[in-house]
């Protein structure tokens, strides 16, 4: 059983951080950087998406899984960068103890701390709030009800910045209609479990066969390797070496990807691209943002079965919380489940749905053709990614669809939403509009056993 964390109690002081409005990104920044840092990129809460409820429908029941919002980096991230920055720092001798190259100015300090350890933004808790408001807006009918736990689902895997990310959707979805102080403020039940124990959101931690294969295998990320050391990163390493002036043997494709690193956190907590940034050209980033993409998509996305099969579990709560709501009375019905976790929890999931899947697989030696691709993982997983289920019931009696309708099954049907835009769904004859009874044929009834799929014999 999930373990149930109660929100009763929310700082006043950060009450502020969610009215405030998103702060985009400077067009300088979208000109150069935008959408090239892979799984590093802001959520853009701001495109205006256009939405109409299908003729005829009513929403029943939200299924959603997020990922959290932008967070500081990884501890080993920032290890990365001072580790970079101790070479470039060691190798330059500027004569007047100071050296710039356009807004790169040295001597320079990391300006990311050892004790953020993957925390949660205050950028972070707008995506998730404006996340909550443009639901709230799309389904005012279905999500504006009082909140009940047996209602509202919150799930949450055990880590800081997912457990937020959970608290500032929920204040967005319920701010104003509850009972506690001025704000009338509203407590939310979250659930979560211990991150060994999560078979639902975590399951690349708890399944041995990914760890072995996968994970701690150094040949499953072959192509990802074999990219990081061909031409296309030489060509960036040659370029970057030239602009500082350094002898060619300096710098290594780790110090390039150390100081990406520092460029794509910036740019993402701070909004700030005139340091690190400065040293690539629009080439540059394609092809680091390339190199980025390889190792999700051998680690998370496609490159092995195992990866994204896995994830079943998850896929078998959403399509048994869309069941659940056909057939229940209004007073039963759970009007919405959302599950805040990682990239690492949707990319397999996308998989299993089989959405965002190239021709071709992503190699070290195609990535000229692979300028198009669909996994793009700036796009299909940057920080406050989401793919929402949405369950309506119609009330027209022509035929939707082409099978024949039996039972009154045919009056349901299921929208998917990624980062809140429309998507079809390849199983459903790529339409928007999937009857259900198509869902589950798709997607109901696989075997899904993680112990026996899990075991290493």
């Amino acid at each position: 059983m999930y373990l149930k964390i109660a929100f009763a109690v929310l700082c006043l002081s950060i009450l502020g951080y969610f009215v405030r409005e998103y702060n985009e990104v400077k067009p300088s920044v979208l000109k150069k950087t935008h959408m090239k840092f892979s799984s590093k990129t802001r959520y853009n809460n701001k495109r205006n998406i256009t939405f109409e409820v299908p003729k005829h429908c009513e929403p029943l029941h939200i299924s959603m899984v997020l990922r959290h919002g932008t967070r500081y980096p990884s501890l080993n991230d920032v290890k990365k960068i001072d580790k970079m920055l101790k070479v470039v720092e060691e190798t330059l001798n500027p004569s007047d103890g100071t050296m710039h190259i356009d807004d790169l100015r040295f001597p320079l300090k990391n300006p990311f701390s050892h004790t953020n350890d993957k925390l949660l933004t205050t950028v972070g808790q707008e995506e998730m709030y404006n996340i909550a408001k443009e639901l709230l807006r799309r389904f005012p009918n279905l999500l504006a009800y009082p909140y009940e736990p047996q209602k509202f689902d919150f799930i949450s895997t055990g880590t800081t910045r997912a457990a937020q990310s959970a608290m500032a959707f929920a204040f967005g979805l319920f701010e104003g209609r509850g009972h506690l102080g001025t704000n009338n403020f509203q407590p939310v039940a979250i659930l979560s479990k211990a991150m060994d124990k999560d078979p639902l959101l975590r399951f690349f931690d708890i399944c041995p066969k990914y760890i072995t294969r996968v994970k701690e295998n150094k040949s499953a990320l072959h192509e990802f390797k074999a990219f990081k050391h061909g031409e296309e990163m030489r060509n960036v390493l040659g370029k970057v070496t030239r602009k500082l002036n350094f002898k060619p043997s300096v710098l290594s494709e780790d110090h390039i990807v150390g100081m990406y690193t520092a460029c794509m956190f910036e740019v993402a907590v701070y909004d700030k691209e005139n340091t690190w940034c400065e040293l690539f050209e629009e080439e540059d980033l394609l092809v680091l943002d390339y190199l980025s993409d390889l190792k999700h998509y051998w680690k998370r996305g496609y490159g092995h079965p195992i990866t994204y099969k896995i994830g079943c579990p998850l896929l078998e709560r959403i399509v048994t919380s869309l069941k659940n709501a056909t057939e229940s009375s209004l007073e039963d019905r759970m009007y919405g489940a959302f599950m805040f976790a990682h990239g690492e929890t949707l990319q397999p999931l996308y998989a299993l749905l089989d959405l965002f899947k190239d021709q071709e697989e992503l190699r070290a030696n195609n990535f000229l053709k692979q300028h198009e691709r669909k996994y793009k993982v700036s796009r299909i997983t940057p920080f406050g990614a989401n793919i929402a289920f949405v369950l309506y019931k119609c009330r027209e009696k022509e035929k939707r669809f082409k099978e024949v309708e039996t039972q009154g099954l045919h009056s349901f049907i299921v929208q998917v939403f990624v980062n809140e835009e429309l998507i079809s769904l390849p199983c459903c004859d790529h339409q928007t509009e999937c009857s259900f009874k198509t869902f589950l044929h798709c997607f109901d009834n696989k075997v899904c056993d993680l112990s026996s799929m899990c075991s290493v014999e």
